[in-house]
């Protein structure tokens, strides 16, 4: 999951009878704490196997079989690969600067500690969605959220695929929009940066499964090791502002943020909320849309599978931890411009000439992994109802979405995607429940 580059502060059009902005603030509290709450219960009913499958994660990564793959299916590496793209992006690189700004540094703790219990949601997340998965008459697979919430009731799977298909497409667009705004910067033309990325996306679905596992395999460990890089020379440049923004971290973790610069302070609940609400949505654990890679898995093992989604969330987290660290370390987070672009002023200001290249090139290739990974997985909720049928008909229809995002003002679409969110959290998260009382001993093994 991504999010776009735009102010709060960007003047709303649209959808004058509802303001869903009101809606969101009101519903993202208590969903912060569904989130945690159900991460908690699920790792408490599964004997806490966070714990339990680190020694096994690390011998999954060597075993052969790991690598291998058929022509309808990813390998398990590459499956992971291709889940990590759609949450390893913009997220980690924006969410934890805006969480810190809204809710103070105490966030990252919250943010942490999500990932910790959000972990094992994926986790069944996985396991159930390559557990269920059911083929084609091609035989290609149609897997995911979809798959296991049928086995509950067909009207939940058809609610879940109808609503993720209007949402990755708003990503997608999101994402567009996102690229636009930084390469005009550079004198590109919003519509040709939307035209290039739309026409990179619909080639990239049109070449298959493989091809955008092999891309995703190659895009996503650059991505975090070049990040990570340049991230690690800003954070340990000076040790003792390093000591003293992590020291902030506890210390703001359960008592209020005092006002600072421009920062006008945040109590512990506001802290709470943003590191649960942006490290849920960062690593999607409880959304569900992160297991529809999985399930094209070429294995029979949904365990050992869910063990690799699992561990993913806290590579996921280490990176917002980098970035969170980034924004503390530069102080961005007390100029008082709550905004997605706090990443940009943060590099700007810790390396003036090659801090804003460095980025752009980041976020280049997170846009291009994190657009092709919704992409391809809004064609798996398409082809859940038309067994993958008619498939081109949608590629077209998202690189539409894609090229429009680039080019027309986004923020209500944004507010859409959010608004979207808390329809597919509830009934996922509900036929998790019942699905691990029912699988308690095999996921508890």
């Amino acid at each position: 999951m991504t999010i776009s580059v735009y102010r709060h502060d960007t003047p709303k059009k649209g959808l004058n009878m509802i303001n869903l902005k009101t809606i969101i603030h009101t519903i993202d509290v208590p969903l912060a704490f569904i989130f945690l709450g159900s991460g908690v219960l699920l790792s408490c009913l599964t004997n806490f196997p966070q714990f339990r499958k680190l020694s096994e994660f690390f011998k999954i990564l060597q075993l052969k079989k790991s690598q291998e793959s058929t022509i309808n299916t990813l390998s398990p590496l590459q499956a992971l690969y291709t889940a990590m793209s759609t949450s390893l992006g913009m997220g980690n690189i924006i969410s934890p600067a805006v969480a810190i700004a809204l809710g103070g540094p105490g966030a990252l703790f919250w943010m942490a500690m999500y990932a910790i219990f959000g972990s094992v949601t994926k986790f069944i997340e996985v396991v159930f969605a390559v557990k269920y998965k059911r083929y084609a008459k091609d035989g290609s697979i149609i897997g995911g959220p979809t798959g296991y919430l049928y086995h509950i009731h067909p009207w939940l799977a058809n609610w879940y695929g109808m609503l993720t298909i209007f949402l990755f497409s708003s990503w997608s667009a999101l994402q567009a929009k996102t690229l636009a705004v930084i390469y005009q910067h550079h004198g590109v033309a919003q519509y040709t940066s939307g035209a290039i990325l739309a026409a990179f996306v619909f080639c990239m679905l049109l070449s298959g499964t493989k091809t955008i596992g092999k891309f995703a395999s190659k895009a996503v460990p650059i991505l975090f090791i070049f990040y990570l890089c340049i991230a690690f020379v800003i954070i340990f440049s000076d040790l003792t502002t390093l000591s003293g923004a992590l020291a902030s971290i506890f210390q703001h973790a359960f008592t209020p943020t005092a006002p600072i610069g421009g920062f006008v302070g945040a109590s512990t609940v506001i802290g709470l909320r943003q590191g649960i609400f942006k490290g849920a949505f960062t690593t999607e654990a409880g959304v569900g849309t992160a297991a529809i890679p999985h399930s094209y898995s070429a294995t029979n093992d949904p365990i050992q599978q869910g063990i690799l989604g699992m561990y993913s969330i806290f590579m996921n987290t280490f990176l917002c931890m980098v970035s969170g660290l980034v924004a503390l370390v530069t102080g961005v987070w007390t100029m008082g411009n709550v905004s997605n672009d706090l990443a940009f002023y943060a590099f700007e200001k810790a390396m003036p000439q090659f801090g804003p290249i460095a980025l752009t090139a980041t976020i280049t290739m997170c846009i291009l992994g994190a657009t092709l990974g919704n992409s391809f997985n809004g064609s798996k909720s398409f082809g859940f109802f038309t067994n993958n049928r008619w498939m081109v008909a949608y590629y077209v229809f998202v690189a539409l979405f894609i090229f429009l995002g680039a080019i027309v003002d986004t923020p209500t679409l944004w507010d859409l995607a959010d608004f979207i969110l808390p329809l597919i959290v509830l009934p996922n998260l509900a036929g998790l429940f019942i699905l691990t009382l029912k699988n308690r001993k095999e996921l508890s093994s």
